[in-house]
């Protein structure tokens, strides 16, 4: 398949205390790009970090670029028009 590779990457929050206000004795929120890994070893460091006592949350980012053609688009629109006046 050609394409961009899909950016994976996990946000870990700790699961015990009061993570919000910072009363954990570990450390906070964490965040760590898994693109590149093979999909066994995404799950193990996924489980790896179930077992450290964190919730693992994925992040999806989304691909700018269908926003980056409609307002050219819309530009090109735009300057049609004013030419037209």
């Amino acid at each position: 398949m050609i394409g961009t590779p899909v950016q994976v990457i996990i946000r870990t929050i700790p699961k015990g205390g009061s993570w919000m206000y910072g009363a954990t004795s570990g450390p906070g929120e964490q965040y760590f790009e898994l693109t590149g890994l093979p999909w066994a070893d995404q799950q193990a460091i996924r489980k790896e970090l179930d077992e450290q006592g964190f919730f693992v949350q994925d992040i999806h980012l989304a691909d700018p670029m269908p926003i980056q053609v409609g307002m050219e688009i819309r530009k090109r629109y735009e300057a049609e028009n004013e030419a037209k006046k």
